[in-house]
């Protein structure tokens, strides 16, 4: 097949045309099963880049794929033509008008956006799927999205006011024009529409089964009202296949100012099944379901769940209740409780009105799920038959009919859900690269198929047909089939708009294009640099794409760097997938050492963030640093890395000099040049070494007490600002602890950063020979660096393994957390202080991140800000480049606004490289907490320790 002209495309737009490997396979997935490599991704900036795309893709024969978040389960998105993504420039909110109770927006922007926008406007848009935080409005209307609530909110399609759409013939229309004008007035296709349904209104009419919820095939109902063409519902869950929407309308409904919360337990599914049926006619918000399989799952998988869910039990039922009434909400719920004893049908149901309670018995279900993505070994849950909904009154039969169908094929599974909607998450446990179990697809598919079809329901009832479930439309609706391939001939006539979905599909697309398969094999790939647990191909198999990598909002701290320039690459997920291309043999072993694919590893700032909030727990990071390490071990290190990575060197050295290399590097001509050479921004200023090290300053044994700590002072506060450790050993020996602060040298951590991997390895091995005659005779090993800490308790595992590293890594603790312990209100004296603090990213990831906010406020007369803040945008020695320094700075400018906007005198934080940053950004000083505990702190009567409970630390 010849290559299209795609330097032609890149002309035509303004946006970004990408058709290199790296490009190609970052858009080949999503949350589902496929794997689909596009022959290029265009990233549009507005309607003309669309129009123009679509017609290149009409002259040279190729198919357009719409894509949202890529967040979907079914492979909607993916295709081997063009992938059109909005998420990097179409993005924008266009408006919100509170009058109206309407907002518009471009089909890049996310739900989780919007959620923020609408704060305190005492509004909100009622569809909320999971996926909501990440997931895009274009991609919601694609599948016409519902959520836990939609049994009494609907779906999207419910909210839809209007949409300009791109269709495959380079046209454009909206929505809202169809609609104001008479069908006789109507150009084709649209008045071939309209005489289309008027023809066949009653066919139409009796063709769909009698479930609400239902996005399978087309939605042809009451297209024509009044002699008005309404293609809302019809647009909303075609799944892209009709055209492309490129700005989108939708209405709000004023926020219920209030919600209650019933946990009910069953004994048996059927009670359960009954009692929805009981309840729906009491106007829930939703019934939400977690039946045996899955309760037996969390409870052996995490212990704090094993204490929350009893024993012994069934199912849960939670039922929510909203309104702008407590007292009808409450008195819903006791309703609720009474009609479930009075009925035998459950003698366990508790009633959650407060904001805790409800936090409490929501945390179990939010947690439950999520364990399911955590299970070793090679069996992973699977979106496969996850969206069948059957009318109520049908739950106890489907019930028995999955249960049985899944054991009847031996199937381990877990079954959750909107069961107030009649739709169950049907998951079961499959190894995709086993032939066994991938010969198991399609006979599970086509068993709840048959089972549901004859139950009245469909099997994609909110997330969309697909590569997956396209092949059963054609079996739901076999009389009106004929209708959905004459619309999508009107609509699309050359069959370019995501081709394979919803009508023509072949009997086995959904065995075809696995991301994993039959044919998958792991290739050779040298050995590893960094240790692995279970092997660094088992970590890069465990992403399964759920795209929560993606969030642009606050409600996670990942990922900084995908936040600020909605790339692709920048996702952590981007990683995984790049990394499976090469450990699978798409890309060859070569790739791992080109520009292209380092540079997706780069984008990685090593935050961790990720690896805390990924549903997964997936270590990204620890795969960008392994990526990282075979470059610089067949390459070697780049000068730029090379100096930033060598701190303990030029702290050694440096302060000798720093009388007379302050001024010469602060000339301009000199920082010019340097850039040049060293690849560090000429921006950035040079930060002076102190001219007495930490260790020419204090005794290697302070303090007389029986709690002996070892201090492990880092880099910055043993050679840059050793005042933060005169300030912990003062603190420290003053609550009557022996601080030993031994000869050390780096933690390694700029160093791996950085691929220098046996180098980093050479400091470990020194810093455990310095301190073998401390290791058992300490309690603890103290840190005042966030990243010293996280890289004492968990990177020294990456670089070695043995008994001394895992000593060292239990006995690791954060300064704050230590002092937090010990700190009593009559050990302090008041020190008027308005401080803003902002908690570095390595120390979130950490055990009791927020041991330090509490100490600090702890302190009489210090008032503390907790900044809401992210990334600081330095991310250790990343922002101190020329490339990244503009980058750096943007991300810093949140932080700075945060902190302007907080009105304190100083900023507070636990990390170097955060601390420099705010101090070269703004003008307030920049403190380290021990700082401030240490200004507080009154000596010791003696030195007993007494350890205190985390309420009496506060005076």
């Amino acid at each position: 097949m010849t290559t299209p002209p795609f330097e032609q495309l890149i002309g035509r737009v303004s946006g970004d045309v990408a058709r290199g490997p790296i490009d190609r396979i970052l858009l080949a997935t999503d949350g589902s099963i496929f794997s689909r490599e596009p022959a290029a991704v265009v990233y549009p900036r507005h309607t003309g880049d669309v129009v123009e795309t679509v017609a290149f893709a009409r002259q040279h024969g190729l198919s357009v794929h719409p894509r949202g978040a890529g967040s979907g389960l079914c492979g909607s998105a993916l295709g081997s033509g063009i992938v059109v993504d909005f998420t990097r420039y179409m993005n924008r909110l266009i408006h919100i008008d509170e009058a109206s109770r309407t907002f518009s927006c471009e089909p890049g922007y996310r739900f989780g956006e919007l959620a923020q926008a609408l704060k305190g406007r005492g509004l909100f848009f009622p569809p909320d799927p999971s996926s909501g935080e990440y997931a895009s409005f274009g991609g919601m209307v694609g599948t016409n999205a519902s959520g836990a609530h939609s049994v009494k909110y609907g779906n999207v399609s419910d909210y839809l006011l209007d949409a300009e759409v791109v269709r495959a013939t380079g046209d454009i229309f909206t929505l809202s024009g169809l609609s104001a004008v008479e069908t006789s007035a109507l150009a084709a296709p649209f008045g071939a529409l309209a005489d289309l349904y008027r023809e066949n209104r009653e066919a139409i009419e009796r063709a769909y089964p009698s479930v609400r919820y239902n996005v399978a095939g087309y939605n042809l109902r009451n297209m024509v009202q009044n002699d008005r063409l309404y293609l809302h519902k019809l647009f909303a869950g075609a799944e892209g296949t009709l055209g492309i929407a490129t700005r989108l309308t939708f209405r709000l409904l004023d926020r219920p100012a209030h919600d209650s919360l019933v946990v009910a337990y069953f004994d048996a599914i059927d009670k359960a099944a009954l009692a929805v049926q009981a309840i729906l006619p009491m106007g829930p918000a939703g019934i939400e379901v977690m039946d045996k399989s899955l309760l037996a799952l969390a409870r052996s998988s995490d212990p704090v769940l094993r204490e929350r869910i009893p024993a012994g039990i069934d199912n849960v039922l939670l039922v929510a209740f909203d309104g702008d009434d407590p007292q009808e909400t409450e008195a819903r719920c006791r309703q609720v409780r009474e009609l479930l004893g009075e009925q035998d049908l459950s003698d366990r149901a508790y009633l959650a009105v407060s904001a805790d309670e409800k936090a409490r018995f929501w945390a179990v279900r939010k947690a439950a799920v999520p364990i399911l993505y955590k299970l070793k070994g090679e069996k992973k849950i699977l979106a496969l038959i996850e969206d069948a909904a059957v009318p109520t009154d049908r739950l106890v039969e489907y019930f028995t009919g999955i249960y049985d169908l899944l054991n009847r094929h031996g199937v381990q599974f877990v079954v959750y859900g909107h069961i107030a909607k009649g739709l169950l998450h049907t998951r079961p446990l499959l190894n995709l690269k086993d032939p066994a179990d991938i010969d198991l697809l399609k006979p599970l598919a086509d068993g709840v198929f048959d089972l549901v079809n004859g139950l009245g329901g469909v099997v994609s009832g909110e997330h969309g047909d697909g590569r997956l479930r396209s092949t059963y439309v054609q079996r739901q609706y076999r009389t009106i089939f004929p209708l959905f391939q004459q619309v999508r001939q009107l609509l699309d006539p050359h069959g370019l708009m995501n081709p394979a979905i919803k009508t023509a599909s072949t009997p086995d697309q959904m065995m075809r294009h696995l991301r994993y398969g039959a044919g998958y094999r792991r290739m050779e790939s040298g050995p590893p640099q960094l240790n692995w647990e279970g092997g660094w191909y088992d970590e890069i198999e465990r992403c399964h794409g759920c795209t929560k990598c993606t969030t642009v909002t606050t409600a996670t701290r990942m990922c900084p760097i995908y936040k600020f320039t909605r790339r692709e690459a920048a996702s952590p997920k981007a990683k995984a997938n790049v990394l499976r291309a090469l450990i699978s043999g798409v890309l060859d072993d070569a790739a791992l050492y080109e520009k292209a694919f380092q540079e997706v590893m780069d984008l990685c700032v090593g935050c961790g963030s990720c690896r805390l909030e990924c549903p997964s727990h997936v270590d990204i990071p620890k795969m960008a640093l392994e990526a990282r390490a075979r470059y610089v071990k067949r390459f070697g290190p780049s000068v730029h890395g090379r100096l930033v990575s060598s701190v303990e060197t030029l702290g050694r050295y440096g302060g000798r000099l720093s009388g007379w290399l302050k001024p010469v590097m602060d000339l301009k001509l000199f920082r010019r040049a340097g850039e040049g050479i060293t690849g560090i921004s000429r921006r950035r200023p040079f930060v002076p070494v102190a001219r007495r090290s930490l260790f020419r300053q204090v005794d290697p044994v302070a303090g007389g007490g029986r709690l002996q700590v070892l201090y492990f002072s880092g880099c910055y506060a043993g050679y840059i600002r050793p005042a933060i450790g005169t300030a912990l050993i003062r603190t420290l020996t003053r609550l009557g602890m022996t601080v030993h602060t031994p000869p050390q040298h780096c933690c390694g951590l700029p160093l791996l950063t950085k691929g220098r991997v046996d180098a980093a390895r050479e400091k470990v091995r020194r810093n455990l020979d310095r301190w073998r005659h401390l290791l058992d005779r300490v309690d603890h090993i103290v840190v005042t660096c966030s990243s010293c800490g996280l890289a004492l308790m968990d990177e020294w595992s990456c670089l070695m393994d043995g008994p001394r590293i895992r000593r060292v890594s239990g006995k690791v603790i954060h300064a704050s957390r230590l002092i937090r312990r010990y700190l009593r209100a009559d050990r302090v004296a008041a020190r008027q202080a308005t401080v803003a603090y902002h908690q570095p990213c390595h120390l979130k990831v950490q055990a009791e991140p927020g041991s330090t906010i509490a100490m600090l406020d702890a302190l009489p007369g210090t008032d503390v800000t907790a900044l809401d803040s992210h990334c600081c945008g330095m991310a250790g020695t990343w922002g101190l480049a020329a490339r990244n320094d503009g980058l750096s700075r943007i991300i810093g400018s949140h932080l700075m606004d945060l902190l302007d906007a907080s009105g304190a005198d100083a900023a507070v934080t636990d990390c170097p490289t955060c601390e420099m940053q705010m101090a070269q950004l703004g003008s307030r000083p920049v403190l380290h907490p021990v700082e401030l505990v240490a200004r507080c702190i009154v000596p010791a009567r003696g030195h007993g320790l007494r350890q205190t409970s985390k309420d009496s630390i506060h005076p």
